[in-house]
């Protein structure tokens, strides 16, 4: 019997099957397809398991550990005054910067209006909801790198160094603005990785706009900005004119900023980077900060092992200019703020300082494509990760060395009684003696100064300078956070750190400042403090204070009448009309330079000349 022959189109070639009037040709295919989508499945079902887990750590571990400091207290003052309607300020007839992260404070602005309850709680939980939002973008990031989603199984592995280091989780809250920041490298992260896809010039020129908020989320980020803004032309070769659109993008709301900044505060940049003196080098007490953060941990321990991972994964990316461009970036940017660091001298802090860097050297390897060879180096990660946070490794809840850093957590817990201490209400009431000499001071029938007793017993009052009108008691105070929450917000505050000092800001270091923390080396000597608070009738310094006598009184008193110094004054003073604020802006750069003598009699002589 011959055999049948199918039919064929005008074209040539064989009709689609049809059995009963249904199309069946794709039922081969479909079936021959089958496990390969299920295995696609599966892996995507893992992978976002492996992004789950490790995210789901950091919000738990960052919540047991919810705390809000002092120095995230210090936040607070501005963000109420702003809300009162007084203006981004300290004190109302003074404006002073004193917040470094200019971002974090204005989102804490519009959160305040409209969250109900206590601003602490609220900036405690926003940093912990910003930090597990950070970790999670992150984490997608490196997914996105090895092209994970539909072929390859991934491992955590830098991730599990985050969820090993205990001051990660204590500054996932904090009230300070460390979770702000590890969003923003996140998103630094993501968007390089996004460069990959080759995108137009629009999302070029978003991209660069996110990397130039570095600078509004803490002003030492624009260096990571720099290096992020280089890889991503390195990666792109935008040319000339799509360089200088996305330079132009990065720097827009900075320089619109800083242009505010100038002519409003009289300077380029907040009160405390004068007082931390940026210009100084400390290498030799950074390398000591530095292996503060890494000893107690065995930080040197996963840092290796993740080094050989990164040239292991590096080398199998796909081709092209992104293959090493974009793996390399936030590990440059991570040695270049090491680098920073160090030769700043560190942070009286133990291991904050560091914590962005860490974040963006690992950012490569967060996760890592499961290998037989990757999966043993995770593994041993996981071993150390476990080893060091466990209860059989105290050493690694650090303890204080009061010559070099302090552990935040364990001070406040010590100073609050509290393991939680994330309500404002609890740092309020950790200070009764505080609370006691602000009551005195607005009880008396004439302006006055409360110099407090350092014992704790009742203060010395003092006749207020009349400068300051309509304010009742001046309190001059060592922890500017709760004395913000403590003092009323039209009541004077006189910062001792000079963090939110003008004069002390512009002082010249101690002979002694190699010997102080970072960020409390220009202590207000009490010279400067009266000739500012004190009322100018009394010419015998009170007893009590240190090194002042009638003569360098009056020499303090008369150097702030003269010339750039009174003119410093008038910058944050006198009122804010058009004039002022072209003149503070003309000037800005000069008054950031300004350098005040500690010598009362040497200050006189350099501006009353």
């Amino acid at each position: 019997m011959p055999t049948p022959v199918e039919p064929v189109d005008e074209e040539g070639s064989v009709p689609t099957p049809v059995a009963h009037g249904r199309d069946t040709s794709g039922v081969d295919a479909a079936v021959r397809a089958e496990p390969g989508l299920i295995r696609t499945r599966r892996i995507r079902r893992w992978n976002t398991l492996v992004i789950a887990l490790p995210v789901l750590a950091v919000a738990v571990l960052g919540w047991r550990r919810r705390a809000l400091t002092d120095d995230g207290t210090i936040f607070l003052r501005t963000v109420r005054q702003i809300l009162a309607g007084n203006g981004p300020v300290v004190n109302i007839d003074e404006r002073i910067e004193t917040n470094t992260s200019t971002l974090w404070q204005w989102i804490l602005v519009v959160l305040g209006a409209i969250v109900p309850g206590d601003l602490g709680r609220i900036a405690v939980y926003t940093g912990l909801l910003l930090t597990t939002a950070g970790v999670a973008l992150a984490l997608d990031a490196t997914r996105r790198l090895y092209e994970a989603g539909a072929s390859t199984r991934l491992l955590p592995a830098g991730a599990l160094v985050l969820l090993g280091v205990p001051p990660f989780w204590d500054f996932a809250t904090a009230g300070l603005d460390t979770g702000l920041g590890t969003f923003w490298l996140a998103g630094c992260w993501w968007l390089s990785v996004r460069t990959r896809a080759e995108p137009g010039p629009r999302e070029r020129a978003g991209h660069a706009f996110w990397y130039g908020l570095g600078v509004l989320v803490r002003p030492d980020l624009a260096l990571i900005t720099v290096v992020f803004v280089a890889g991503a032309w390195l990666a792109l070769r935008p040319g000339v004119r799509g360089a200088l659109g996305q330079s132009a993008a990065a720097m827009a709301l900075p320089v619109a900023y800083e242009v505010f900044r100038a002519g409003y505060y009289g300077l380029l940049v907040p009160l405390p980077a004068l007082t931390k003196e940026a210009d100084e080098s400390e290498p030799g007490r950074g390398l000591r900060y530095l292996w503060d953060f890494a000893a107690p941990y065995w930080l040197y321990v996963p840092i290796l092992i993740l080094v050989a991972v990164f040239v292991v994964v590096a080398a199998k990316l796909p081709g092209g200019r992104h293959r090493l461009i974009v793996p390399l970036t936030p590990v440059v940017a991570g040695l270049a703020f090491v680098a920073y660091v160090v030769r700043l001298g560190g942070d009286y802090m133990h291991a904050r300082m560091l914590l962005p860097a860490l974040f963006l050297v690992l950012a490569p390897v967060m996760l890592v494509p499961m290998t037989r060879i990757l999966a043993v180096a995770a593994g041993t990660v996981a071993v150390w990760a476990v080893a060091c946070v466990g209860p059989w490794h105290p050493a690694a809840f650090h303890k204080d060395d009061v010559s070099l850093t302090v552990n935040v957590r364990d001070s406040d817990i010590g100073i609050t009684d509290r393991s939680n201490a994330d309500h404002t209400r609890t740092w309020e009431a950790a200070f009764p003696a505080l609370r006691d000499a602000v009551a005195q001071g607005l009880a008396q029938d004439h302006p006055v100064l409360v110099r407090l007793d350092p014992g704790g017993g009742p203060g010395m009052l003092l006749p207020l300078n009349p400068v300051y009108q309509g304010v009742r008691v001046s309190i001059p105070g060592g922890f500017l956070g709760v004395t913000g929450q403590l003092v009323p917000l039209d009541q004077r505050i006189v910062e001792v750190w000079s963090l939110a000092n003008t004069i002390g800001a512009h002082l010249e270091y101690p002979p002694d400042w190699t010997k102080r923390w970072p960020g409390h080396r220009k202590p207000v000597d009490d010279v400067w403090l009266l000739a500012t608070d004190l009322d100018p009738a009394v010419t015998l310094p009170p007893p009590g204070a240190i090194g002042v006598t009638p003569d360098s009184l009056a020499a303090a008193r008369r150097a702030l009448g003269c010339g750039d110094l009174k003119e410093l004054v008038a910058s944050t003073r006198a009122p804010l009309t058009a004039r002022r604020f072209l003149d503070n802006l003309t000037g800005a750069y000069d008054r950031t330079k300004l350098r005040i003598p500690r010598d009362p009699f040497a200050a006189e002589a350099k501006f009353c000349r």
